[in-house]
C-alpha cells in the first residue's frame, strides 16, 4: 500500500511537469561499447598476445551486439597517457572505485578489463561505466584461468554478462506502479531474449543539467567524426547520480523498443521532482539466480553485534506479499543468508521493534550486500538526517566546482575572442549556480527543522552554509561579468565602434576574472596584450608594472610556500597524503599571509574546491565494515574539517580591506 501511494504522488508530480521530456532517449542511436584493456607487464602478456586477445573479444561480443552498436577494444599500453580519456586516467590512478565518481555523460559505454599473470594463472577483472545513464556495474567480475588459449573466451563471457542495455523512462498513464522505458537503440533491430527479457532488472540514475558545456561527441558507432556547426554553442552538459535502493523490473517487452517495468524502492518518492533534474535513465544489471547474503550495517560499530536481533525476509514477489517461512533469512556470524535461491531481484524486508524497512536488492553474486539499518529507531532517524546532509554537502561542493570551471571557461573563451560564447557560458553558469543555491538552501532549511539531528549535524550544516555563502558571493561576481559581456557583445555588433575598443573591453573583463581567481601570471599576460593594443595608455602600463611588483616573491620562504600551494599540493591524490600534507599546507598558508599575498590565497580557494571533490571521490567507495577503510574515513573527516577551517581563515584574509 505504501508503494502504491508513493507512485500516485510520483505520477502526479511528473504529469505536472514531465522532466523526462528534456532527455533524448536516442531510440535510433547505436551504442559505442569500448573495452579498455590494462595489462600488467609480463613476458607472457606480450603485444602479440594482447593483439590476439583484442581480436577474441571483438569476435565474442560483436555478433551478439548486432545492430545495437559497435565493439571497440583499446589497449592502454599502445597509447601515450596524454592521449587517454579522463575516465581512463582516473581508472589508471584509482582502479575500479574511480568508476563510482559522478561525471558528465558522454554517451560511450566503457568496460575496463584488467589482466595479470601471477602464480601460474591469468587473472582477469572487469567492470563497466555507462556514459549514457551515468551508472557503473555494481560489482567487479573476477575470473582466473590456467590456459592462455582460454583468456579470450573467458574475457568475452565476463564482459558479455555485464553488458548493460540502457534507457530513458517516464510514468505510464493510469499505472501508478509502472514506468515505460524507451531503450537506447531499441528501434535499430529486434530485441531477442539474450538482450532483454521479462524479469530483468535495471538500476536507476537521476540526470541533471550542469552549467558546463556538453563534451563533444567522440564519434558515431561507425567511426564518423561528428563536428559541431561553426559558431554554435555546445548544449549544457548532463550529469547523473545513482538512485540507491531503487530498481526497475521488466514486466513486458514491446517490439517498438520499449519496456514496461514495475518500480521497487526503499523511498516514499523514488523520483522526486527538483530543480535542474532533466529526467531519469536506467541500465540493465547482470543479475543471476542464486542465494543472497546481507549484512546490516550500523553507524555505531558498538551496535553492530545487536543486528542479529532483527528479522530479515526476502522474496521475488514484491513488497507487501504474505509472509512465508521459506522467505526467512538465517542469521549466522553476523550475516543473514537466504534459505533458497532468488531470481534476479530480492525484495528484502528488515524488521525490528515494530519497524519494517524495504530494500530491493539485485542478485548479482554470492558476496554479502551491506544494508544501512539502525537497531535503535532514534539512531536510524538521525542517520537518515545525516545522510541527507552529507548528500547536500556533496551537492554544494559540486556546484562550487562547476562554478570554478565556469569562470575558467569564460576567461578562456574571451582569450579566444569568442565573446558571444563567453556570454552564453557565463549566463548558463550563473543560472545553474543560482538554481543549485535555491535547491540546496531549501533542503538545508528542511533538515534544520528536523528534531532528529546527529551530533555531527551542526558542524556539517555550518559547513554547507559557508559553502553556499561562497557560492552566492562568486555568483554576484559572475553576474557582474555577464552584464559587462552583454555590453561588450552589443558593442561588438555595432559597426560604428572600433574593433580595438571592443577588444580592449573584452580583455579588461578577462583581467577581472583572472585577478578575482588569483591567476596573476595569466593576468600579466593580458596586461601585456592591453599595452600592445593601447600603447599610449600610461595607466595600463602602470597597473601592469604594479601587479608585477606585487606578485614578485618577497623572499625564498615566500617563493617556496607559493610553489607548494599552487604546484605541489594540488597533486595530492590519496587520503593519507591529504592527511600528511596538513602541516606543510598550514605553514605555507601562514607564510603567504605574513607577506600579504592575497593573490596566491585566492587561487588556493579555487584549488580547495577541486580538492573537496577529489576527497569525496576517495571516500565514496570505502567500506564502513573494513578496519582499514574506517581509518581512512576518519582521516578524510579530519582533512575535510581542517580544509574547511582554513577556507574560512583565507576568505577572511583576502576579503579584508
Amino acid at each position: 500500500m505504501r508503494l502504491r501511494a508513493t507512485l500516485v504522488t510520483f505520477v502526479t508530480l511528473v504529469a505536472a511537469g514531465p522532466a523526462t521530456a528534456q532527455l533524448d532517449p536516442e531510440p535510433k542511436t547505436p551504442c559505442l561499447w569500448r573495452v579498455v584493456l590494462k595489462a600488467q607487464p609480463h613476458p607472457l602478456l606480450s603485444q602479440s598476445f594482447r593483439e590476439q586477445l583484442k581480436r577474441d573479444i571483438v569476435a565474442a561480443l560483436q555478433p551478439a551486439m548486432g545492430s545495437l552498436g559497435t565493439v571497440e577494444v583499446i589497449d592502454l599500453a599502445e597509447l601515450p597517457r596524454d592521449k587517454w580519456d579522463t575516465l581512463w586516467q582516473n581508472f589508471d590512478d584509482k582502479g575500479f572505485p574511480a568508476l563510482d565518481a559522478s561525471r558528465d555523460l558522454t554517451g560511450a559505454k566503457t568496460h575496463f578489463l584488467t589482466l595479470e599473470y601471477r602464480n601460474g594463472q591469468y587473472h582477469l577483472q572487469s567492470r563497466q561505466h555507462d556514459g549514457f545513464a551515468g551508472l557503473a556495474s555494481p560489482i567487479v567480475r573476477k575470473q582466473s584461468v590456467l590456459a592462455s588459449e582460454m583468456v579470450g573466451r573467458t574475457a568475452g563471457l565476463m564482459l558479455d554478462r555485464d553488458f548493460g542495455l540502457t534507457g530513458t523512462f517516464e510514468p505510464v498513464a493510469g499505472k501508478v506502479d509502472t514506468v515505460k522505458v524507451t531503450l537506447r537503440g531499441g528501434q535499430l533491430g529486434a530485441l531477442d531474449d539474450r538482450i532483454v527479457r521479462v524479469g530483468d532488472v535495471f538500476s536507476v540514475s537521476q540526470v541533471t543539467k550542469t552549467d558546463r558545456p556538453a563534451p563533444p561527441p567522440i564519434r558515431t558507432a561507425t567511426g564518423k567524426i561528428i563536428a559541431a556547426p561553426p559558431g554554435s554553442v555546445p548544449p549544457p552538459g548532463l550529469s547523473a547520480t545513482p538512485r540507491a535502493f531503487t530498481l526497475l523490473r521488466v514486466t513486458e517487452v514491446s517490439k517498438d523498443g520499449t519496456l514496461r517495468c514495475g518500480v521497487l524502492t526503499l523511498y516514499q518518492n523514488p523520483f522526486p521532482p527538483a530543480k535542474g533534474v532533466a529526467g531519469y535513465r536506467c541500465m540493465k544489471l547482470g543479475t543471476v539466480e542464486g542465494p543472497l547474503t546481507v549484512r546490516l550495517v550500523t553507524s555505531n560499530p558498538e551496535n553492530q553485534k545487536s543486528t542479529g536481533a532483527a528479522t530479515v525476509r526476502g522474496t521475488e514477489s514484491g513488497f507487501g506479499t504474505p509472509k512465508e517461512a521459506r522467505d526467512l533469512f538465517v542469521y549466522k556470524d553476523g550475516l543473514f543468508r537466504s534459505a533458497r535461491t532468488l531470481a534476479n531481484v530480492a525484495c528484502v524486508t528488515v524488521e525490528h521493534g515494530g519497524r519494517s524497512v524495504p530494500f530491493p536488492i539485485p542478485v548479482l553474486s554470492a558476496d554479502p550486500v551491506n544494508l544501512p539499518f539502525e537497531i535503535n529507531p532514534e539512531l536510524e532517524r538521525k542517520a537518515e538526517n545525516l545522510r541527507s546532509l552529507v548528500a547536500a554537502a556533496a551537492r554544494v561542493t559540486d556546484a562550487r566546482n562547476a562554478q570554478t570551471i565556469c569562470f575558467e571557461a569564460t576567461a578562456n573563451l574571451i582569450e579566444k575572442k569568442k565573446n558571444a560564447e563567453a556570454l552564453a557560458r557565463a549566463k548558463g553558469g550563473f543560472q545553474a549556480a543560482d538554481a543549485a543555491d535555491k535547491s540546496i538552501s531549501d533542503d538545508l532549511a528542511r533538515l534544520k527543522e528536523s528534531p532528529d539531528r546527529a551530533p555531527e549535524s551542526t558542524a556539517l550544516m555550518n559547513s554547507i552554509e559557508r559553502q553556499l555563502m561562497a557560492l552566492r558571493a562568486f555568483n554576484v561576481q559572475l553576474n557582474a561579468h555577464v552584464k559587462t559581456l552583454e555590453a561588450v557583445v552589443a558593442r561588438e555588433n555595432d559597426p560604428t565602434i572600433a574593433a580595438r575598443e571592443v577588444q580592449a573591453e573584452a580583455l579588461i573583463t578577462r583581467l577581472t576574472l583572472l585577478l578575482g581567481r588569483g591567476d596573476v601570471d595569466e593576468a600579466i599576460n593580458v596586461y601585456d596584450q592591453l599595452v600592445t593594443l593601447l600603447p599610449d595608455n600610461a595607466d595600463v602600463k602602470a597597473k601592469r608594472d604594479r601587479l608585477k611588483a606585487e606578485w614578485a616573491p618577497k623572499n625564498d620562504a615566500h617563493a617556496k610556500a607559493r610553489d607548494y600551494l599552487l604546484k605541489k599540493w594540488p597533486g595530492v591524490a590519496t587520503i593519507p597524503d591529504f592527511n600528511d600534507s596538513l602541516p606543510e599546507l598550514g605553514r605555507s598558508i601562514e607564510e603567504c599571509k605574513k607577506n600579504g599575498d592575497k593573490y596566491t590565497l585566492r587561487k588556493l580557494l579555487t584549488i580547495f574546491t577541486a580538492a573537496s571533490v577529489k576527497l569525496n571521490d576517495l571516500v565514496t567507495p570505502l567500506d564502513p565494515n573494513a578496519d582499514g577503510d574506517r581509518k581512512l574515513a576518519a582521516d578524510a573527516k579530519t582533512v575535510a574539517t581542517a580544509l574547511a577551517a582554513r577556507e574560512v581563515q583565507i576568505t577572511e584574509f583576502v576579503d579584508a580591506k
